[in-house]
């Protein structure tokens, strides 16, 4: 419907041509000391400036990430802290729900009055 005619292929075609140019356009160098990836800066300048914007954004990366590091350890310790103090309370309320130590008060209790 769109097309109004359809070109036909087969394999008896006529032309069995190459698809490829024969000659490469741009011929590289075969040579193990050459390397394809190097570019000439054309605006050292702006290589220079990129590379510096790199640093200053490397340096407050590092600044940045020391001090979470050091925040860490303080919560860290702090975290040790509180456990320590958990782990001396559980330990205490053990103690004071024996029946020797409500003996031991009652004593006490009585001493006073």
């Amino acid at each position: 419907m769109y097309m109004t005619k359809i070109q036909e292929v087969s394999p008896d075609a006529v032309d069995y041509g190459l698809i490829f140019d024969t000659e490469p356009e741009q011929k590289v160098q075969n040579d193990d000391h050459y390397d394809v990836f190097a570019i000439e800066c054309q605006h050292p300048e702006q290589s220079e400036s990129a590379h510096n914007t790199y640093l200053l954004e490397q340096d407050a990366q590092n600044k940045q990430n020391k001090s979470l590091i050091e925040a860490n350890n303080k919560l860290s310790e702090t975290t040790d802290l509180l456990y320590a103090d958990f782990k001396k309370s559980k330990a205490e309320l053990k103690r004071r729900d024996s029946i020797e130590y409500a003996t031991e008060m009652e004593l006490e209790c009585a001493k006073v009055k």
